[in-house]
């Protein structure tokens, strides 16, 4: 089995446990307050500047071209979140010049400019790639359990066959590195990135 698969299957009960808060519920049904959404989006912008700059410092630290050439594409489909999140604040009455960073988005960005600075660039991938695989599966769960109205352009954003294509990108890279890591460390960066997660959606899951 491929590592990333093993990573995702041995972290499930966490993507179940997110896919459940009270947060992504409220997706779904299209009870999750106004108000509260706003706040996310205004949160996950700054997490997406972070995730940005990850990306930046992998390409970096990768030394062959097949890695440089895939996460300087993965760069460029979050600078296009980036901009998507930008018009969503617009839509939705978000002011990003007046925003601030919360306790749960720091602790999550702070791990990952942690990581990014300090670590390999297959360790920067352990880390990023539980976002992408968690955001694609509750996007696609979603879709199938059928939803409101409401948040219907976040849930087709990430149940999208392209951003499932930016995730798979990602695991493909991870699985198909050359050099040598240390398997408890992968573990263990890959846990932590969807651990923060779940915090993540249970800071938005008070209403």
């Amino acid at each position: 089995m491929k590592i990333t698969n093993k990573l995702w299957d041995s972290n499930y009960e966490l993507a179940e446990l997110s896919l459940n808060t009270k947060f992504v519920q409220g997706l779904k049904s299209g009870k999750l307050p106004k108000h509260i959404f706003q706040e996310y989006l205004a949160q996950d912008y700054f997490f997406l500047e972070t995730f940005a700059r990850a990306y930046g410092l992998a390409v970096s630290k990768s030394k062959d071209k097949y890695s440089i050439r895939t996460l300087s594409q993965l760069l460029i489909g979050v600078s296009e979140e980036l901009i998507l999140h930008e018009t969503y604040a617009k839509e939705w009455d978000i002011d990003l010049s007046n925003n601030y960073i919360k306790p749960a988005t720091k602790n999550y960005t702070d791990f990952l400019d942690n990581v990014s600075k300090t670590l390999s660039a297959v360790e920067i991938m352990f880390a990023m790639t539980p976002c992408m695989r968690l955001y694609s599966w509750i996007g696609q769960r979603l879709l199938n359990m059928g939803f409101d109205e409401k948040y219907k352009e976040w849930i087709i954003t990430y149940s999208d066959k392209s951003f499932e294509n930016l995730a798979k990108s990602l695991e493909n890279l991870i699985d198909s590195y050359q050099d040598q890591f240390d398997i408890n460390q992968a573990n263990y960066l890959y846990t932590r990135a969807m651990e923060l997660e779940l915090d993540f959606f249970k800071a938005y899951s008070d209403f």
